[in-house]
């Protein structure tokens, strides 16, 4: 860098110094033809003005400036051939010339300079276009890495390495691209490779939301570059985490249209079969149920019975997933009215021991009349799946007590039992959809996840919350509130 400093220096002396000489010997030979002075001194400024064209810098011309009077005053004042000054009109002629050719030296070398930034600038303006437009025709990360290495090793003239980063699925690609060349090269590596890389190029890192998801990897010389140059490669990256941005962003988009296609897919097809399903259920429990009226064969009416319950136990389902279809897609439409706590309780324990007749339920409700704003309908269907999932986890012998009281400005509701009990590692995920909670009673697994979640969504609508907790001694408890 040095040698080309100084033949730079070198070159810009020899065109001043050129320049001097063939004014000079012009001058010479249009005043042997009878020219005056200042003729002279014209084509003195114009050599002045040619030189500032023609060098970078202001040291040139007024280097040129100085030259071109000790030159004037050399060979075309009296006494010729030295530099002493008879006239003293000269010293002021001399005075106005340098004056005159350093400052049109300095405009001259201003405006060069500004068409030389202007041109820098429209350079600059182009190349970004063409790598925007490049980068704009990508389809993936990839495709932007790979683009983007190639537009790097034409600008810069030099290799370019990129390195893409998914950190979703968890791979690293390096694409590499070698001076001014098309061919890429492509290669998984792993992140003791990434650091290797890092330590020995100059590297820019390309962040989304605050997340590393590529590196920008350029030869250690680079970090020498004119400020224009690094200006430039800025207004690269930049361009290039917009467009890898862009790619994250419309693959999101994408990957969440289509699992929302899915889940509506999904919605309407539970939903029609569970309309299709029920009606028949319908018939069949209520056939059952007029059977066990009339049975007296101990052995039909277990069969019934068998028959019962489990048609039973489908409708419940149904209802859940049906009530689950509405809560996914916003439309659980909730008529919020005051309900007598006393009715609500004593409707979900009718309808729940119809399909447990040996277990005991116990009931504590104040000895007032409690109106509560609910949806009544909504609040019997959390109260059922609680009870019915107290007595899959506990035998007829155990003991099952439903709690109303008041607390503040807020309604409290608790279904408890001592049976088995949660396991603590269950507990975070209890209220999760299709969560089955484990234990060795074999009516435990019985069921396919949806009524907790369904009772946590409703609760959630009516402005409450609801918690599971197990017992100091034996059991679990559930408990939610509704506000006054």
């Amino acid at each position: 860098m040095l040698k080309k400093l100084n033949g730079t220096i070198v070159t810009h002396l020899a065109i001043t110094f050129s320049l001097n000489i063939s004014a000079t010997l012009l001058s010479i030979l249009i005043q042997h033809f009878g020219f005056t002075e200042v003729n002279v001194v014209v084509i003195y400024i114009l050599s002045v003005l040619l030189t500032s064209r023609y060098t970078k810098g202001y040291t040139y011309g007024i280097v040129a400036s100085v030259i071109s009077i000790l030159s004037f005053n050399f060979f075309f004042t009296e006494p010729l051939y030295t530099l002493s000054v008879y006239d003293r009109n000269y010293i002021f002629t001399f005075m106005v010339i340098l004056f005159a050719a350093i400052f049109t030296s300095a405009l001259t070398s201003k405006l060069i300079y500004s068409k030389e930034l202007a041109d820098e600038r429209e350079k600059q303006s182009q190349i970004l276009y063409q790598i925007t437009s490049s980068l704009a025709k990508t389809g993936g990360v990839t495709d932007v890495a790979a683009v983007s290495a190639q537009c790097l090793s034409n600008l810069l003239e030099c290799d370019t390495t990129f390195i893409a980063i998914n950190q979703k699925e968890n791979t690293v690609q390096k694409l590499t691209t070698p001076k001014s060349g098309n061919r890429i090269t492509v290669k998984d590596i792993n992140s003791e490779d990434i650091e290797t890389i890092i330590a020995n190029h100059y590297t820019f890192p390309i962040t989304v939301r605050e997340k590393r998801v590529g590196l920008v990897c350029l030869p250690k010389e680079l970090k020498a570059m004119t400020k224009e140059n690094r200006f430039l490669l800025d207004s690269v990256i930049i361009q290039i985490t917009i467009a890898i941005q862009r790619e994250i962003l419309t693959a999101e988009k994408e990957t969440a249209k289509a699992e929302t296609e899915r889940e509506r897919l999904k919605s309407n097809l539970l939903r029609a079969i569970s309309h299709d399903i029920r009606t028949p259920l319908t018939g069949i429990t209520g056939a059952a149920e007029m059977l066990l009226q009339k049975l007296k064969d101990e052995e039909n009416i277990k069969l019934v019975q068998g028959i019962f319950e489990d048609s039973g136990w489908l409708i419940r389902l149904i209802e859940n997933i049906l009530n689950l279809t509405r809560i996914q897609e916003g439309r659980l439409d909730i008529n919020i009215q005051p309900e007598a706590a006393e009715e609500i309780v004593a409707e979900a324990v009718s309808r729940a021991s119809k399909y447990a007749p040996n277990h005991k339920i116990s009931i504590s409700i104040p000895d007032d009349v409690l109106f509560i704003p609910m949806d009544g309908k909504l609040i019997i269907q959390v109260l059922i799946n609680l009870i019915e999932n107290a007595i899959k986890h506990t035998t007829p012998s155990d003991e099952i007590n439903i709690s109303v009281w008041l607390e503040g400005r807020k309604a409290w509701f608790e279904v408890s039992d001592n049976g088995a009990g949660i396991d603590l590692k269950d507990l975070p995920k209890l209220f999760d959809m299709f969560f089955i909670a484990r234990n060795t009673h074999i009516d435990a697994e019985r069921g396919i996840g949806l009524g907790l979640a369904i009772c946590k969504a409703i609760v959630n609508f009516h402005g409450g919350e609801i918690i599971a907790k197990n017992n100091n001694v034996r059991g679990s408890t559930f408990q939610f509130f509704l506000n006054l």
